[in-house]
């Protein structure tokens, strides 16, 4: 495989320029465009099950994937022979998560007080899983190919 990543979360970019860089990877033999669309920073993945996510998380209401976005692409670069893998970083880099989604990060502390901050997916709720397995069972739907990923790093432990 030869590919490309794309961070679209941290660098909006249009679906336009999304789709000229699909056509300069069909041109360059490249055949997996990883598309880092969610990260701390933004969350412009337009959710069915969830719209509160980017409507609260992305940067602005005009930086947003809508699912008709999503399809296009994900069409567009099927026609070219680029797989589309999508990232969605997780349990850490989640910060835009949580403006979307109230109650799924862990609340940090300091002195046995709340700072206000937060941290990762809080796996101690009851909540956490359900939401997990819906979300990205919809991911699933949504993006045809048969991985995800899901970052997974820098989870900070101190």
């Amino acid at each position: 495989h030869r590919g490309l990543l794309l961070d679209t979360s941290r660098h909006y970019l249009s679906k336009t320029n999304i789709l000229r860089n699909l056509d300069a990877m069909a041109q360059n033999k490249l055949n997996v465009f990883h598309w880092h669309i969610v990260d701390d920073q933004s969350f412009p993945y337009q959710s069915k099950a969830f719209p509160d996510l980017s409507a609260k998380g992305a940067y602005s209401p005009n930086h947003v994937y809508t699912q008709a976005d999503i399809a296009e692409v994900i069409q567009f670069a099927r026609l070219r022979g680029i797989r589309v893998v999508a990232e969605f970083d997780s349990p850490g880099h989640t910060q835009s998560w949580g403006k979307g989604q109230a109650g799924l990060l862990t609340q940090c502390y300091s002195g046995g007080q709340a700072t206000g901050n937060y941290g990762p997916v809080d796996p101690t709720l009851n909540t956490t899983f359900p939401f997990l397995q819906q979300f990205f069972s919809e991911v699933a739907h949504v993006f045809p190919d048969h991985y995800v990923h899901l970052g997974g790093d820098e989870v900070s432990f101190s």
